[in-house]
Order: C-alpha cells, then sequence, then structure tokens
C-alpha cells in the first residue's frame, strides 16, 4: 500500500480528493489536514511514503514544509497541488525538494498518476503545463554568495550605487554582476529579477 498525507486548506476540495484516492487501489490515506505546519508534524510522526501538498496554505506555506522535510531527511516524497501554473513556482518547488507538481484544476486521476509515477522514482508533472509550452525549470541556477547578496539589494530597490558603496566595490563592478544575473537567470530587467527575487522566497 502506498501511505498518502493530503494537505490543503479548502476543506471542499481536500475531502473530494480523499475520497477519490480512499477509492483507488493500493492507496491509503494515513491522514489529512488543512495548514502546514500541521502537514509537517503529520510527517515527521506518520512518515507517509507522500505528502499531497497545497503550496499556499496558513501557518507554513507548502514549499516551507518540503524544505522541512529535506532538512529532516523524512523518506517522504512531496507532491505539489496547486493552482500556481508558471515556471518559477515550479522551480521553486522542484528545489525545495518536492517530486511532484500538479495543477488543481488537472483531473484526480492525473494526481493518482503522479502518485505512482513518484514512488517509481520519477518526477510528475503537470501535463496541462508541458501542454501549454510552459517553460519548466528544473533548478536554480548556480548563483554566487555575492550574487545572490547583490540580487537581494536589487529586489529591495538599491540603484547601482548604492550596492556598491554597500560592498565597497566599483559601480562597474555591480554592473557587471547585475548583467552576468540576467543573463544566467534568462532575464531581461531589473523587474524580473525583483520578480524572480519574490517568486523564489526573497524580501
Amino acid at each position: 500500500m502506498i501511505r498518502v498525507l493530503i494537505a490543503d486548506d479548502h476543506v471542499m476540495f481536500r475531502q473530494g480528493l480523499v475520497t477519490f484516492l480512499r477509492a483507488a487501489e493500493h492507496i491509503e490515506i494515513v491522514a489529512e489536514c488543512g495548514d502546514g505546519a500541521t502537514a509537517l508534524d503529520l510527517v515527521r510522526s506518520l512518515a507517509p511514503d507522500i505528502a499531497v501538498l497545497d503550496i499556499t496554505m496558513p501557518v507554513l506555506d507548502g514549499i516551507s514544509v518540503v524544505q522541512a522535510m529535506a532538512a529532516l531527511r523524512v523518506p517522504t516524497q512531496a507532491i505539489m497541488l496547486t493552482m500556481h501554473d508558471d515556471s518559477l513556482m515550479y522551480s521553486r518547488a522542484i528545489n525545495a525538494g518536492a517530486r511532484g507538481f500538479i495543477l488543481k484544476d488537472d483531473a484526480y486521476e492525473e494526481l493518482l498518476d503522479a502518485v505512482h509515477a513518484v514512488v517509481r522514482g520519477e518526477t510528475a508533472v503537470s501535463s496541462t503545463m508541458r501542454q501549454a509550452g510552459i517553460e519548466l525549470e528544473p533548478a536554480t541556477p548556480n548563483l554566487t554568495d555575492r550574487q545572490k547578496q547583490i540580487l537581494d539589494l536589487i529586489a529591495h530597490g538599491c540603484t547601482n550605487r548604492m550596492i556598491a558603496e554597500h560592498f565597497d566595490l566599483s559601480i562597474k563592478t555591480v554592473n557587471n554582476h547585475r548583467t552576468n544575473l540576467m543573463s544566467k537567470l534568462g532575464l531581461h530587467s531589473t523587474a524580473e529579477l525583483v520578480r524572480y527575487s519574490l517568486r523564489m522566497g526573497g524580501l
């Protein structure tokens, strides 16, 4: 049996999902809850095979739960079930350690397929996202510590001159860092850098 935890703060949606999965062969729902902190406690105490997590939940969001799971080195694998159909949120979830990313608009059957795929050691991604041609970023580019620091300051509205003064660098050096950041991340403006930082958990 595949032991599954369901965490979603939308009660009716969660109950429908639980009912569907309970009717499936080889699936056991070991617990359900409506917030991330409770989900993490249940993962610790029950060690399910799969945790199906909403991203947007009270107390602790789904991605933070996955990060905590990785830090605890629990054997449970996470599948994100979400309304967020963009590549940056996908990248953030996968980098945190999630093994699946399924949209709530997808059929329940796709989540069931994802559960089996993740148990087999595969990564499951929403067919809707793949068919729509949304770019799926498999990992965050390997930024240096200085690039991460500069990205954070850019996201907080600092100019090149302010960043240069903060790190005692030349404005030209800071501009080179900014150019390299955009190149690594495939972005083309300061606004895109700020949006990237926000989606990756900055600010």
